[in-house]
């Protein structure tokens, strides 16, 4: 009798739309498995349940996005398809030295390396240390070009099938403290030659690898030595390897103006009141792109290869790209995610041509060349 009381108290409720409990909503991995139909489906649900049975990927990623990464991406991942994300983070010349030792001895430990595309070409690639993954890419949503916004899965190696970019976003920005000087008076990059900012000047060291000098190699390429000189060395600007020692100089006026600026710091900088803007484009250059520590590739022989074929679909997917791009402050490779995590300034903009620092040949051979002859000419 109580059960049938209590099986009509359901049949009530449902007729009236109520619940015992709220309904759980739908998790990623349910929402991306809903678009897929048919025999693609049948090979999707195979490689997740393959995955799971594995339980686990381990991620390296360098210190430029790395942290963010530690803490944003194992609990997303763990959500979408109940699979552990250990991510490791370290500097990719320790990464790539501690992978050829273990291969030497015949260990595995690394699924996936995601950085920047100097030690990712000339380290990874360079040393054999990743394998092609393009067919791995299986998802319909991810092979579709139509959702990325160079028409297909965006490969950066020279064969299209190695390293897959994540992300892309304008960078290379020229600050300044708006209480000692206005972008309106910066409407030329000659303006910065001007006798009243010598020693008023200041930017990430050129003369590392990094942003500093990704940005020194692309104004010589475009406007020769001579104007090197002329702005690294007879104006006096003072260099850091700390964008927060460069944050601090210009949200505090100790040097009015930033050659240029990590987007994330300028952007912490106004978020924290200071009076610091960036100053719009110089015509005689243009702007660049770059994908930041936004390049993917999947080690050779990875111990856990179906949940590493899972992780790879998964970040060229929504979920995954806004998780992670939103965190390192990228924009995203997919039209199918809007960038609303970005100042506008910071996001490429249709029909605008764009210099990308992180193109192959310019990476492995005129970035290098150039940032010696910047090393020679500023005394270093």
């Amino acid at each position: 009798m109580k059960n049938a009381i209590f099986a009509v108290l359901a049949m009530l409720l449902a007729a009236c739309g109520g619940s015992a409990a709220p309904a759980t909503p739908p998790s990623q991995s349910a929402k991306a498995a809903s678009s897929v139909s048919g025999d693609a489906k049948a090979k999707w649900d195979a490689l997740v349940a393959a995955a799971k049975k594995e339980g686990k990927v381990t991620l390296s990623v360098g210190p430029g996005g790395g942290a963010q990464a530690r803490q944003v991406l194992p609990p997303a991942f763990k959500e979408d398809y109940g699979i552990d994300l250990e991510v490791i983070v370290g500097p990719s010349t320790q990464t790539v030295e501690r992978l050829k030792l273990e291969r030497s001895s015949n260990i595995h430990s690394v699924d996936v390396v995601i950085g920047g595309s100097d030690t990712m070409y000339l380290s990874f690639y360079g040393e054999k240390l990743i394998a092609p993954f393009k067919s791995l890419l299986i998802h319909p949503d991810v092979v579709n070009g139509a959702n990325w916004t160079n028409g297909k899965p965006w490969f950066m190696d020279p064969e299209e099938e190695s390293i897959l970019r994540l992300s892309n976003g304008v960078t290379g920005h020229t600050a300044v403290n708006t209480k000692f000087v206005q972008p309106s008076e910066l409407t030329s990059i000659n303006d910065l030659l001007k006798p009243q900012y010598k020693g008023k000047l200041a930017g990430f060291d050129w003369t590392i690898n990094g942003s500093g000098a990704q940005h020194a190699v692309f104004l010589q390429l475009k406007l020769g030595p001579d104007f090197i000189k002329k702005l690294y060395v007879d104006q006096q600007p003072v260099r850091t390897q700390d964008n927060r020692q460069l944050g601090d100089w210009i949200g505090r006026g100790n040097y009015p103006v930033a050659i240029s600026m990590n987007s994330a710091t300028l952007e912490q900088l106004k978020q924290d009141g200071l009076p610091v803007k960036e100053v719009p484009a110089f015509k005689e250059v243009g702007q660049y792109v770059t994908a930041g520590s936004g390049l993917m590739a999947m080690i050779k022989d990875p111990p856990h290869p179906n949940a590493t074929q899972l992780f790879l679909n998964w970040m060229a997917m929504p979920h995954a790209q806004v998780v992670y791009n939103k965190t390192v402050q990228q924009g995203s490779v997919l039209t199918t995610v809007k960038d609303d995590w970005l100042a506008d300034y910071l996001i490429p903009k249709p029909g605008v041509e764009y210099f990308d620092l992180y193109g192959w040949e310019y990476t492995t051979k005129t970035y290098p060349a150039i940032l010696e002859s910047i090393r020679k000419t500023t005394g270093v």
